[in-house]
């Protein structure tokens, strides 16, 4: 009996033992389940620390990918040919394995039985990944500070000129030209490794993405304003008028010059006579007063406002207001004239030529052009015409000098001859006629013809009567004053 026991005490030590000698050998060493993968990268049968090496390794060279810019790319952009090139780390990538170190280690510092146990139950979880994460502050700071200077250009506005030939010229605007940094950012990504062991063994080479962007004035805006070409121009002379007039006239120009009207925008003469004074101020010439010719501060600013009204005839445009002088004038038919007065008359005119409209004066040679560029059908045209309705002959005045001897006489105001005028605009479509529209009714006074003589003249007195010597002074300082 006593020996049976023994036997059995024996036998049950040699079984443990042998079962302890299993564990030891099972849990002895960390090496990793044949099937342990960390994204997608087999580890499995290695030590732990060899795994560690071989994890870290990998992740290294994946950051260490090389990326460039295909240099086929830089005849087209103008860059330099030294073309920087980034690692995928330096563009701010991060291969993240973590969390798949940290179960390596976590199982390699475990006690020999605790990785036996581990390993007999199968709880080691022998499949991890890996993830790919990007700093985009990183990326945009590399590759934005020099894969940008690949790419350069300017937008650059189209123009519109008018040359010597008041031809309208367009040039194309110009697209300025940036590296689109998104896309390229998206171009990298897409070549992110997706495992440990998808190493690329030539560089990345991106193609360069290219924004181009448009100037605020493009050629197709430009053009959509209307200034397409010359419509009219219509000239006057003044070579006849002096210092001050010639004066009047060429600041008043000036000023009119270069004037832009939008589409339905009334234009007023009274504001370019204001622009004018402030900027040059006027000189004395003569003027209209109480129907007489007097000298006066700015005569010779009408002959600008009625140059501009003839040429705003010929385009057809809606006149608004426009009143003719009170007495004939000379650079002009009777009846196309368009006087100012200020606080009284005012010359002004709708553009409604649908789209803007360009006013430009040339004062040359004593002569004044005002052109109108814009837009009008090229098979429509007007004229214009004038119907004489009446003359008034000048009534032959005579007034009393003392200072004249019996017989002799002295002409103080050759007289004129005052109109009732008509005046018509006709309307032509492909060289035919297709309207004619009545523009006004206008009356200019008659001027008489002032004589002095001896008091005792029989021409002052054929009633008898001694007149009281008088030499009448032209003009006034009332009513309002019309420059001419």
């Amino acid at each position: 009996m006593k020996k049976g026991w023994l036997v059995a005490v024996l036998l049950t030590i040699l079984i443990i033992g042998a079962g302890l000698g299993g564990a030891i050998t099972y849990g002895g060493d960390d090496t990793l389940p044949e099937e342990f993968t960390v994204g997608g990268l087999l580890v499995g049968g290695q030590s732990a620390d060899a795994a560690l090496a071989r994890i870290r390794e990998q992740a290294a060279k994946l950051e260490s990918t090389v990326v460039s810019v295909q240099p086929d790319q830089l005849g087209s952009v103008g860059a330099d040919p030294e073309i920087p090139s980034y690692t995928f780390k330096q563009l701010g990538m991060k291969v993240d394995v973590d969390e798949a170190l940290s179960a390596i280690e976590r199982y390699r510092d475990y006690s020999w039985w605790e990785r036996a146990k581990i390993r007999y139950r199968g709880t080691l979880d022998a499949s991890h990944g890996m993830t790919v994460t990007w700093d985009e502050k990183a990326f945009s700071q590399t590759a934005g500070s020099s894969w940008s200077a690949l790419v350069t250009g300017q937008s650059e506005n189209a123009t519109r000129t008018i040359n010597e030939q008041d031809v309208v010229v367009y040039t194309e605007e110009k697209l300025g030209r940036r590296l689109d940094l998104a896309a390229m950012r998206d171009q990298v990504r897409k070549n992110e490794p997706v495992t440990l062991s998808s190493l690329r063994t030539e560089p990345l080479l991106l193609e360069l993405t290219i924004t181009e962007t448009p100037p605020e004035i493009t050629l197709a805006k430009l053009k959509k304003e209307g200034i397409d070409r010359k419509i009219v121009e219509f000239t006057t002379s003044f070579t006849s008028s002096g210092e001050g007039r010639s004066h009047n006239v060429t600041v008043a120009a000036k000023a009119l010059n270069e004037t832009l009207l939008m589409p339905d925008e009334i234009f007023e003469y009274g504001k370019i006579v204001a622009k004018a004074e402030k900027e040059y101020g006027y000189m004395e010439a003569p003027v209209i007063v109480k129907g007489k010719l007097t000298p006066g501060i700015g005569g010779g600013i009408c002959q600008v406002s009625s140059t501009l009204y003839n040429a705003a005839l010929l385009t057809g445009l809606d006149i608004v207001e426009r009143r003719n002088h009170s007495l004939v004038v000379h650079y002009l038919p009777k009846g196309l004239d368009a006087t100012f007065a200020d606080g009284y008359v005012n010359f002004k005119f709708r553009n409604s030529t649908g789209k803007q409209l360009l006013i430009r004066t040339v004062v040359e040679d004593k002569t004044l052009t005002v052109k109108l560029f814009g837009t009008m059908p090229e098979n429509i045209s007007f004229e214009t015409e004038t119907e004489l309705v009446k003359e008034n002959a000048p009534k032959i005045i005579y007034v009393a000098n003392d200072k004249l001897a019996l017989g002799a006489q002295d002409t103080l105001q050759n007289g004129e001859a005052g109109y009732v005028v008509e005046s018509f605009l006709v309307k032509s479509v492909n060289g035919e006629f297709a309207e004619r529209k009545k523009l006004s009714k206008d009356t200019y006074r008659t001027t008489d013809t002032l004589i002095a003589v001896n008091p005792q003249d029989v021409r002052l007195h054929p009633d008898g009567e001694t007149p009281t010597p008088s030499v009448p002074a032209p003009g006034g300082d009332e009513g309002p004053v019309e420059p001419i």
